[in-house]
């Protein structure tokens, strides 16, 4: 559906350079690290994961929490649905 859009997964190496790029990002709603779904007020890299293993890092995201900047690695298997309210950060093609 991205590429129908004119969009492209991002290579590994966008969520560092995103997270440098993006000072102003708003604090998320809330504080809560890990609640077995996407942080709030985050945005998730979209980038072709580096290994099949389910314990490896799936990708980053970057959100801000009481005006820290965080870049994390997200974990998650091939079943997990994300939410329609979560964002994305593709390149265009």
């Amino acid at each position: 559906m991205a590429r129908e859009r004119g969009f492209a997964l991002c290579p590994p190496d966008t969520g560092p350079y995103l997270r440098l790029a993006m000072a102003s990002q708003a604090n998320a709603p809330d504080s809560v690290l890990s609640a077995g779904r996407s942080p709030a007020g985050a945005l998730k890299v979209a980038s072709a994961p580096l290994s099949d293993d389910v314990a490896f890092p799936k990708g980053f995201y970057l959100r801000v929490v009481d005006g820290q900047q965080w870049l994390r690695g997200f974990r998650c298997d091939h079943e997990y649905i994300f939410s329609p309210e979560d964002r994305f950060a593709f390149q265009p093609l």
